[in-house]
This record gives C-alpha cells, sequence and structure tokens, in this order.
C-alpha cells in the first residue's frame, strides 16, 4: 500500500512510525515530500523527493502527477488542502484516497471569523471578537472589546488565517522594566507597537493582514483529537489537555467532547480533525478547529489506539475497527534527534530512499517543528 504525505510538520515523523507499526502488520510503502531537504519526516518515508515551489492549482497538477507515477493509494494532505479537497474527484478516479473534510468546510473553518460566527449560530459557546484591518481598525477593536472585559482580563491577536501560534500576541500596555528584559522571550507586544507596525508597512504597499482580536483565555487547553467518517460521524474523540509541561488525556471532561462532536456533525469533518477548546468565565469555549490532524496525534499512541491506520482502514474498506481509548494517562514529551543523511555535492531532484528511523517512543517531539 503507497501512502504519501506532503509537506507537513515534523511530528508527523511519528505519524509516519504508526502507519509502519499498523496493528494489522500490512506492509506499507511510505512518500514523503517537503521543500526542506532537512525535515525529519523525510527521514521516516521510504520514498521522498522535494516539492516544487508551487500554489493552488499548479501545486494539485503537480500533486496528481506525483500520485499517478508513484500509484499513491491514500494521500494525506498538509500543504494546500482546500485547493486539492475541492478537486477530490481527479484523485479520486485515479484511485487515490484522499484524507481530508469537505472543501467548504476546510475553507470556513480556515477562517477564524467565519467559524466564530458561525459556532455561535450553532450555539457552541465562543469568546467575544473583533476582527481589524489596519492601524486604526485595530486600536478601535481593541478599545471596543476591551470595554466589554473585566479590568483583569487580558486581549490578545492572531491572523483570521494561520499555523499553529504564528502570528499570535498578548497585548500589554505596562511599561517595559529590567526583569522584563532579563526574561525569556514572550508573545507580549503593546498596541501602540502594533499600530505603528501596521502603519509602516501600509505606507510601503504590503497588504495587511486581518487580525482577530479576542480574550485571551484561561488554561488548561484541550485539543480533542478526532476520527471521524466522511459523513461526520465521531468513531474516536481524544480529549488532551496541555498545562505547562504536562499533558493529560482526560476521562473526566465530557462537555470539551460534546463540543467536538458537534464541531464535526455540523461541517462532515472527516477522518483525523482537531478542536481546540479554552476556558472562559468558567465554561469551555472554541478556540479553533483544524481540519488537518494536530501536530501531538502521535500521542493517542498512549491511550492504545493506531489513529493513522485507523483513518487509513476507514478510506479503504469504508469502516472501523471499534475504538476504545484508555483515557487518564498523563505524560511529557522531550526532544530526540533525526540523523540526516551525508551531503551530496549536487542534490537530485528525487532524494535516494531512505530507511526509516527506529522510533525513539511514545510522547516523544522533535527538535524541528516547523512545517
Amino acid at each position: 500500500m503507497n501512502i504519501w504525505l506532503n509537506r507537513t510538520y515534523a511530528t508527523n515523523y511519528w505519524f509516519l512510525q504508526m502507519l509502519r507499526s499498523n496493528p494489522d502488520g500490512t506492509p506499507v510503502r511510505l512518500f514523503a515530500t517537503h521543500t526542506d531537504e532537512t525535515s525529519p519526516v523525510l527521514q521516516a518515508a521510504d520514498v521522498t523527493e522535494i516539492e516544487p515551489a508551487l500554489t493552488g492549482d499548479a501545486y494539485v497538477d503537480w500533486a496528481l502527477a506525483f500520485c499517478q507515477a508513484h500509484a499513491i493509494d491514500v494521500l494525506l494532505p498538509g500543504k494546500e488542502m482546500l485547493a486539492i479537497a475541492t478537486r477530490a474527484v481527479e484523485f479520486a478516479a485515479l484511485g487515490v484516497h484522499v484524507l481530508a473534510s469537505p472543501a467548504p468546510s476546510i475553507a470556513l473553518l480556515d477562517d477564524k471569523d467565519a467559524t466564530y460566527a458561525s459556532a455561535s449560530a450553532l450555539g457552541v459557546p465562543v469568546p467575544p471578537w473583533r476582527t481589524a484591518q489596519g492601524a486604526d481598525a485595530f486600536v478601535d477593536a481593541v478599545a471596543s472589546l476591551r470595554s466589554e472585559l473585566e479590568a483583569d482580563e487580558v486581549v490578545c491577536f492572531k491572523p483570521l488565517q494561520g499555523v499553529g501560534a504564528e502570528g499570535f500576541r498578548v497585548l500589554d500596555d505596562s511599561a517595559t522594566t529590567l526583569d522584563d528584559l532579563l526574561a525569556a522571550p514572550s508573545h507580549r507586544v503593546r498596541t501602540d507597537e502594533v499600530a505603528f507596525a501596521l502603519e509602516r508597512a501600509a505606507d510601503t504597499g504590503r497588504d495587511l493582514p486581518t487580525f482577530m482580536v479576542l480574550p485571551y483565555m484561561a488554561s488548561p487547553e484541550i485539543s480533542v483529537d478526532c476520527l471521524s467518517t466522511t459523513f461526520g460521524e465521531t468513531l474516536a474523540a481524544l480529549p488532551r489537555a496541555k498545562a505547562g509541561r504536562k499533558r493529560t488525556f482526560l476521562d473526566d471532561e465530557p462537555r470539551a467532547v460534546e463540543i467536538a462532536h458537534r464541531m464535526v456533525d455540523s461541517y462532515q469533518l472527516a477522518y483525523l480533525t482537531n478542536t481546540q477548546l479554552r476556558w472562559w468565565r468558567g465554561e469551555l469555549a472554541l478556540l479553533e478547529v483544524n481540519t488537518r490532524p494536530s501536530g501531538g496525534l502521535y500521542a493517542a499512541s498512549l491511550t492504545g489506539l493506531n489513529l493513522p491506520w485507523a483513518a487509513v482502514t476507514l478510506a479503504l474498506e469504508g469502516t472501523s475497527p471499534v475504538l476504545e481509548p484508555q483515557l487518564g494517562h498523563s505524560f511529557v514529551s522531550v526532544d530526540t534527534v533525526v540523523s540526516l543523511p551525508a551531503p551530496v555535492e549536487h542534490a537530485p531532484a528525487h532524494l535516494a530512499p531512505s530507511p526509516a528511523a527506529e522510533p525513539v517512543g511514545a510522547g516523544t517531539t522533535l527538535l524541528a517543528d516547523a512545517v
């Protein structure tokens, strides 16, 4: 069976290992592509290739040709997921099973403003929020939101579209102290600094992103990894709490699972997705929904489930075995190293197949975590 992961997170190194050590003992040939030849994911695959610098339909055309050339059976898209899902019928014509949700759902949930508006209409709790583009609008949005908040509630912001913590900042307008300068780098920034940066960018003609301004919600963050059918039936939902270094698979937070089920069902999310929640004024509220596997999905192995393989089985056979996770485990993650092949003077477009590295153990993350 040929399974391909295109450009993806470094932690999906472990995702590939879980496919290789699948509980059915099915032989798999793992393909990985990336724009960065040092990506750890490339070291976990059997066949690797450096991706071309393409986007949109041009990238999808390349992906279709790649699938046909390598007889790919299953594609888990990371890069250009929406573009690939939009043309999923073309992949199906080649016999490729694309592990992705419907394109309209991906598009909606990739926009945090649209997500909150839609989720709120469904009755899913969301915090108050504003959107802003440009310096003046940003300052006004912050002032408007702060007028709704208590004095001790903090404002943060992030781009409407983004991955992970890219662009996330917490607003702190207090004066910088020596202790601040001596502390570890933080995500804190002053409102006037943001406005000045936006003004300068506008003066140079740059396109300005739209930001979402919202309260900084309390920990612990709860990340619910879900496996679901193509019509939005949840087969497994694993709530994983994050508080400092400690991670715990919760067995006593049914509300988190209930919200994740609601999002999966309402948007007919398919295969592997992730719903993130935080606490807002005493109740769980939606943070965001990822229509892709979370970077920490590998930790699900501690519950006794191999979700990557369950997703592949679901795609190929239309059914999944009964999944009974063992929740309650707590864990921490540690760094490890992944050996890279010796450099060559002229790297070819197609890298030589590389033997899969042995996993160090469950609950391990990589030194590199970029996509």
